[in-house]
């Protein structure tokens, strides 16, 4: 697989993932698996990167009960900072 695809991938998971977001409500968790898949991307860990998201993608499988977020994450932050790893890629 490419350096090209491999980034495509997560990138596309994560998108997908935050434009639902404004159907749904994210759980914080799902926010925070996000941030953490766009630090992955930046880091080039693919892989780690699209673990993250398929626990994103499925939080009734993944989300310990009782999660509380250490600080809330905005949704909009989280598309700018991949829209700027992405351009940057």
């Amino acid at each position: 697989m490419s350096v090209v695809t491999a980034r495509r991938n997560p990138v596309h998971r994560i998108s997908k993932l935050l434009l639902r977001g404004g159907e749904f409500n994210l759980t914080p968790r799902q926010l925070r698996q996000a941030q953490n898949a766009i630090d992955l991307l930046k880091e080039e860990r693919f892989a780690e990167g699209e673990r993250t998201m398929s626990e994103a993608e499925l939080p009734g499988f993944y989300e310990p009960a009782g999660y509380v977020a250490k600080e809330p994450i905005e949704p909009q932050r989280l598309i700018d900072q991949l829209a700027a790893v992405a351009a940057a890629a």
